[in-house]
Order: C-alpha cells, then sequence, then structure tokens
C-alpha cells in the first residue's frame, strides 16, 4: 500500500440511509501543492458486496479500510456526511458558484419552490446554488449516469474549496462556525483545531477534478447473480459447456475491474496524482 511522505489522503463519503453512495479520494501533494480528487463508485463489486453496503453492517472504519485496499493508497483522514448536513453546510457558506457544462435535465426529480413544483432542470451555464439547489446537483442521475454524477459532486467540493478560499480573516468567525459544523455533522476522525490547520495549510493549492473509476476506464458492467428478488433476470451454468445445468435466476448490475485485475485500479489512481 502506498503511503508516500508527501502525501496526506482524505476520504470524503456521503450517505443516505446507510448506504454510503458517495466515496471521493483527495489526495494532497504538498510538494506540488496540489489537491487531487478520484471517485469510487457505488456499484464496485468486491468481496461478495458492493462497496457501498459496508458500512451498514460493519462501520464506518471498515468502509474506509475496504476503500484503501481498492485504491491502493493509505488513507490517513476521513469524513462521513449525511445529505441533510451538506446542505447547513452549504448554506453557512452563502452558497457556491458553479458552471454546469451541459443541461441537467430530470424528470424523475421533484423540485419545489414554495408551492410550486415541478422536476429538476438546469440549462448549462452559472450558477449560484444554495444548498438545497447544491444537493439536486449532486444527487440527481437517472437521466445521467453514476459517473456524471460523480463528476457533478466533485465540482461542488471545487466550488466549496474556492468558497472557502474567498473568506479572509474578516471572516474568521464564520470560518470557524463552518468548520464546527462541518467536523460535529459528519462522522470522522478529524477535530476542529486540525481541520482549522488544514483551512490555512491548503486552501490556496490547486485542485484537480473530474477524475472518476468507470467503464470509460477500468471497470466493466457484471450481471452478478443473487439469492433475492431482483428486476434483472439472466442464466447461470454451473457447466456453462452443458445446457442442462443452467436456469434462470436473479442479478444485479455490478462493476468490477477489467480482466478482474485489481491492480489497473492502483495503476489508474497513481497515474491521476
Amino acid at each position: 500500500m502506498v503511503d508516500e511522505p508527501d502525501f496526506f489522503n482524505i476520504l470524503l463519503m456521503g450517505r443516505q440511509g446507510t448506504n454510503v453512495d458517495t466515496m471521493i479520494f483527495a489526495n494532497i501533494n504538498s510538494s506540488t501543492r496540489k489537491i487531487t480528487l478520484v471517485s469510487v463508485p457505488r456499484d464496485l463489486y468486491v468481496k461478495g458486496r458492493k462497496i457501498n453496503s459496508v458500512y451498514a453492517d460493519y462501520g464506518v472504519t471498515e468502509q474506509v479500510k475496504w476503500v484503501e485496499e481498492i485504491l491502493g493508497y493509505k488513507i490517513h483522514k476521513f469524513a462521513l456526511i449525511d445529505m441533510f448536513a451538506f446542505e447547513d453546510i452549504v448554506n453557512l457558506m452563502g452558497g457556491v458558484d458553479v458552471t454546469l457544462e451541459q443541461d441537467l435535465i430530470d424528470p424523475t426529480y421533484k423540485v419545489c419552490e414554495g408551492d410550486v413544483c415541478s422536476t429538476l432542470y438546469y440549462e448549462a451555464g452559472d450558477y449560484h446554488l444554495d444548498g438545497t439547489a447544491s444537493l439536486r446537483v449532486a444527487r440527481s442521475r437517472y437521466t445521467t449516469s453514476d459517473y456524471d454524477r460523480a463528476a457533478r459532486q466533485q465540482l461542488i467540493l471545487d466550488a466549496m474549496k474556492n468558497k472557502a478560499q474567498s473568506l479572509g480573516l474578516g471572516d474568521a468567525n464564520a470560518v470557524l462556525k463552518i468548520i464546527s459544523r462541518a467536523v460535529t455533522a459528519t462522522e470522522t476522525n478529524i477535530t476542529v483545531d486540525e481541520a482549522l490547520r488544514y483551512y490555512f495549510r491548503y486552501q490556496n493549492f490547486d485542485l484537480a477534478h473530474g477524475a472518476v473509476l468507470s467503464t470509460g476506464n477500468v471497470l466493466k458492467t457484471v450481471k452478478e447473480p443473487v439469492n433475492f428478488l431482483t428486476s434483472l433476470v439472466v442464466e447461470q451454468c454451473l457447466d456453462p459447456a452443458n445446457p442442462d445445468t443452467c436456469s434462470e435466476t436473479y442479478a444485479i448490475y455490478t462493476l468490477r475491474p477489467l480482466d478482474d485485475n485489481w491492480d489497473a485500479i492502483h495503476w489508474f489512481v497513481s497515474n491521476q496524482l
């Protein structure tokens, strides 16, 4: 497992209920003064389960350990936040500014402003987003993909970093309030004092976002047979050469490394840093 002296790695996670559907590896390189984000998809299948389900059965420490093994890099700190605390933090920051390169349209996502309800639609362009709007952009996926959603989540993090960077010494109380809320609202091994040090130490580092483990680089989609009811039915054969051993069973869509080569993920991550 890689643990470079100049590397400081944080795993940022978001959950809804007990599923950890957002996992973003943040590598901070003191030599290059660069922060690199790499997203891990929730459907990655390892040790007989999807990676997003580890937290529900084993807790946050084990969730971090599994991601650490998958990526091949030591994770020094972690933070797990739920969607409501995420909204609060963005609002405490006064909102964030983002640029959407493509239209974001999701007829399945209900959006209500006061008494008026519609579905989610953001035309490509520049936006100032409050906490609710930021969460919408970060969560929508049904008309795009999990990979697109991961890229937008990184975009929101970049916007939050830029907003934090704009806060000066005159905003010291606001900075402390934001950091205190972030630490107390998350499951984390980062203290308030440590978070303050990170803020002053790393706020001027460049941030590289957009790297996502996907079927466009080192992953493949696999239909995994399961012993519970799903909407997907596949044929499973005990002996592929003998049709008599085949029967229909339920399955789920999962992700695995190409050629089942887990070292390919390590290679991909190392090439981003």
